[in-house]
């Protein structure tokens, strides 16, 4: 079996265009039936930790994984990332174990790109505001990959982006991507300041306990996807059209069966269903995480990566106790 850890999958992801992991997101959406994926387990524990569990089976690959991926606090002295995460990777047909694949930095790729993904697909077409805030390393991955998809596109249309001041990140986040034209970076005191007026609101905050804004910061016609699926519930009970990448992960929302309208991102890319209609509808993605992608990133990344073999014996005969 073959062992992939967190140095090998970075050093692969930074020799990659974001355009093929924008393109590895919208085949695995595409061809969500394909895939064989319960709604992921959560299992809640002290002082916020928790684990994911999630299972998933593609047989046109032959490979299944299962991924458990949680976040929890450093302890004193302790150097980790805060959250954590591995996969384990089987033939889907004899259930043999072929290798172990670090998580955490697929995790980290395939959120941003969905995002990315999402915003491109829901967002109004001639926006020009965009709002981030939680500036780490999930919406450096997302900004990236929205860029390059409009660029590839030859779309240098001038944008105002807007960061969320904290600890500094809007600075750092700033120089990152200073190279770029035709962008113009705005720092901002406030969320509210942040929100009012963006055609596209990006939030990867990752713990959130109150909403961000009122209802009269949001315009008529935005996008709004909160990556980390907090802080927008006011707008569950107003926005025009709701959207998610499986809709059973999300019936457990406060205010789901408050929703004016929902439906699956699949739905909308095999043309099932309509996407954004017009520029004033309102519009909430939900991109709760879907092992398909993890699954997919994985399957590439296995591929790609030499890895470390290392002997694992299972039963290759039938034995008695």
């Amino acid at each position: 079996m073959k062992i992939i850890d967190f140095e090998e999958v970075k050093a692969i992801a930074e020799e990659m265009s974001p355009s093929e992991w924008y393109k590895w997101v919208d085949t695995a959406l595409r061809n969500k039936e394909k895939f064989q994926m319960p709604p992921k387990i959560h299992i809640t524990q002290n002082n916020g930790g928790y684990f994911n569990v999630m299972p998933a089976v593609y047989n046109e690959k032959n490979m299944a994984i299962v991924k458990m991926v949680g976040r929890h606090l450093l302890k004193p002295g302790e150097r980790r990332s805060v959250m954590m995460s591995d996969m384990m990777i089987y033939e889907s047909d004899t259930g043999i174990l072929r290798g172990t694949i670090d998580g955490e930095y697929i995790t980290t790729l395939r959120t941003g790109v969905v995002a990315a993904h999402s915003a491109l697909l829901f967002a109004k077409e001639n926006f020009k505001e965009i709002g981030l805030i939680g500036l780490g390393n999930i919406m450096t991955v997302c900004f990236k990959t929205f860029i390059s998809k409009l660029r590839n596109e030859e779309d240098n249309r001038k944008l105002i982006v807007k960061l969320y001041k904290h600890h500094g990140q809007e600075k750092r986040f700033a120089e990152r991507f200073s190279n770029l034209k035709d962008i113009k970076f705005v720092f901002c005191d406030s969320y509210e300041e942040v929100m009012t007026n963006s055609d596209i609101i990006l939030s990867a905050v990752t713990k959130v306990t109150e909403n961000f804004a009122a209802d009269n910061c949001y315009k008529k016609g935005v996008t709004i996807v909160p990556i980390c699926t907090m802080g927008f519930q006011n707008c569950d009970l107003f926005f025009d059209k709701i959207f998610t990448d499986e809709i059973d992960q999300i019936r457990g929302f406060k205010y789901f069966d408050s929703f004016k309208s929902v439906t699956n991102v699949t739905d909308v890319l095999n043309g099932k269903s309509y996407g954004r209609q017009n520029d004033n509808e309102r519009i909430l993605v939900y991109d709760y995480g879907l092992a398909i992608h993890d699954l997919y990133f994985a399957y590439k990344f296995f591929n790609l990566a030499k890895g470390k073999s290392v002997d694992y014996e299972y039963p290759k005969e039938k034995y008695f106790i």
